[in-house]
């Protein structure tokens, strides 16, 4: 069940990856700018010190440590069994 969720997850992530890669970068360099004080983002959520570094953590912790891993896993799977059959 869960390997059915996690292909269907990476096939929509590879067919929106383009707008998802440009996002990315515009909001990196949104950020950067903000930092840097070349131009003043409103914040929309006002939050600081570990409010602000807290979800980053978790997002980071269940995406290295969990997702990527099985998504990296099948995408293997997928290969292997592509190659054998084809």
């Amino acid at each position: 069940m869960i390997d059915r969720l996690i292909d269907r997850l990476d096939a929509i992530a590879g067919r929106w990856s383009l707008p998802l890669a440009v996002m990315s970068v515009a909001w990196f360099v949104a950020s950067c700018a903000e930092y840097a004080g070349f131009v003043d983002m409103p914040a929309l959520i006002p939050v600081d010190g570990w409010a602000q570094v807290l979800p980053a953590a978790v997002w980071n912790f269940v995406w290295w440590g969990f997702v990527f891993p099985r998504v990296h896993g099948r995408r293997v799977h997928r290969a292997s069994t592509d190659m054998a059959n084809g």
